[in-house]
């Protein structure tokens, strides 16, 4: 139980940064069957490799191995790579409740294998929204 206050205390720490503060989640760019996902455009950077955090908003309760209990929405860090038409995820963090709120349940900070977004999918309207076609 103290591992857990620790872990909600050091996630609340870390991660009330600016993007949550400025955070527009009121139109999303993508809803799926399962979840609606949402782009924070205060955060959207243009560079060599383009980032934005999206907040992925589930209708049911999901679950990730290790991380208990279930959460109901995820933000996410994304990067693409414009070029090669590639994306990954670079951190990630778990909420209890839907729309980024509750208690912050988990979090990881790395760098996911480039992939290409399959057609028609989430990821693949998280790269459109990135690199838009010209």
């Amino acid at each position: 139980m103290h591992h857990r206050r620790w872990l909600t205390a050091l996630c609340s720490l870390v991660f009330m940064t600016p993007y949550s503060a400025h955070a527009d989640w009121d139109i999303p760019i993508v809803t799926t069957t399962e979840a609606k996902y949402y782009a924070d455009s205060e955060t959207k950077r243009s560079a060599v490799l383009p980032s934005v955090w999206i907040l992925a908003d589930y209708d049911q309760p999901q679950h990730t191995a290790g991380l208990e209990p279930n959460y109901l929405s995820m933000k996410l860090l994304s990067e693409a790579d414009c070029a090669a038409k590639k994306l990954r995820t670079v951190s990630l963090i778990y909420y209890s409740l839907g729309m980024g709120q509750g208690d912050a349940l988990g979090y990881s900070t790395f760098a996911s294998e480039w992939g290409r977004p399959t057609p028609r999918s989430a990821f693949a309207a998280v790269f459109g929204y990135l690199c838009p076609e010209k």
